[in-house]
């Protein structure tokens, strides 16, 4: 198929299809509200949420959106992408060890328990963002963007929560987070 951009597709806007790909999950989504705190993010480079919970000055949780913007240190090539991501912060607290650095931690078992997806959690020990899952949607048409990235998130949650990463952070933190 050779090389090919997508910089056409950059500049359409998606804010429709977004929109109504979050109206689509909100309610299939809920439980994460209750013990974790929500907050919306919208910027240039990303719109979604996220969900988290702290520990003194660290927090951890998880966060559901589209990138839109490469970021070819993340992978993303070819936005809007669907993102999912578990992210600890700071990198040097012992929330991170515990979480992620770890052999048996909560994201390292969030990277393997879905390895069978076509779009698996990539691990990233080194990173905030420790656990990432993402999907282009540049090419899909408008009539199919809401249900395939919807489909996308509601496959992302599933791991998080069989795989024990929303139970494990819940224990290791005290409070939901700002």
């Amino acid at each position: 198929m050779g090389s090919r951009t997508f910089a056409a597709a950059v500049k359409r806007d998606y804010s429709a299809e977004i929109q109504g790909t979050f109206d689509r999950v909100q309610r299939p989504l809920r439980w994460m509200m209750t013990e974790y705190g929500r907050r919306r993010i919208s910027s240039p480079r990303f719109v979604g949420y996220r969900f988290s919970r702290v520990r003194g000055s660290a927090s951890a949780g998880f966060a559901y959106g589209f990138a839109l913007t490469p970021d070819e240190e993340m992978g993303l090539r070819a936005p809007p992408e669907a993102v999912t991501y578990a992210f600890v912060r700071p990198t040097d607290s012992d929330l991170y060890e515990e979480l992620v650095t770890r052999g048996d931690s909560a994201v390292r078992r969030l990277a393997k328990s879905r390895r069978s997806l076509g779009y698996p959690f990539e691990l990233h020990v080194d990173r905030e963002i420790a656990a990432l899952r993402h999907r282009s949607f540049a090419r899909v048409p408008p009539e199919l963007f809401v249900l395939g990235a919807a489909d996308f998130f509601m496959l992302a949650q599933r791991p998080l929560r069989t795989g024990g990463y929303v139970r494990r952070v819940r224990e290791a933190t005290t409070r939901p987070g700002p």
